[in-house]
């Protein structure tokens, strides 16, 4: 697994091809990368006004987006090797329900479709690396 430590002066490209030892969740680069849609769909979610349907679709969208960083933080803590995994197979699934719900942002004109595209690309990311972490614990 690859890690990058926090606030230690290198560029971006720098602490994501610099293994390091987990001591955290907050370690993994999935987990990292998962917060860091969680909170952008966060603060889109701050702009504009909404109706109250809009606001049970973005209600949809936070929990499932903030779902998939807390079951990677969840397992890490509670379970090892396949218990983890399925966790992290529970982190997956929300990972694919954020992209829907992202998809639906997007069609309702609730965000851009360049910030929708950018957050489902970076979904689909995480899905891979999700699969990836996955497949090496079991």
């Amino acid at each position: 697994m690859e890690s990058q430590s926090h606030n230690n002066g290198k560029t971006q490209s720098d602490k994501f091809n610099t293994p390091q030892k987990i001591t955290s969740y907050q370690d993994l680069i999935v987990w990292q990368k998962a917060n860091s849609v969680a909170l952008e769909i966060y603060k889109l979610s701050k702009a504009g006004k909404k109706g109250f349907s809009d606001w049970e679709i973005w209600k949809q969208a936070l929990a499932a987006g903030f779902s998939v960083p807390a079951n990677i933080a969840e397992g890490f803590h509670s379970h090892r090797g396949k218990s983890y995994a399925s966790h992290l197979e529970i982190a997956r699934g929300s990972a694919g329900e954020t992209d829907y719900w992202t998809y639906i942002l997007v069609e309702t004109n609730q965000i851009k479709e360049e910030a929708g595209s950018r957050i489902r690309g970076d979904l689909q990311e995480i899905i891979a690396m999700l699969t990836g972490l996955i497949a090496k614990l079991r």
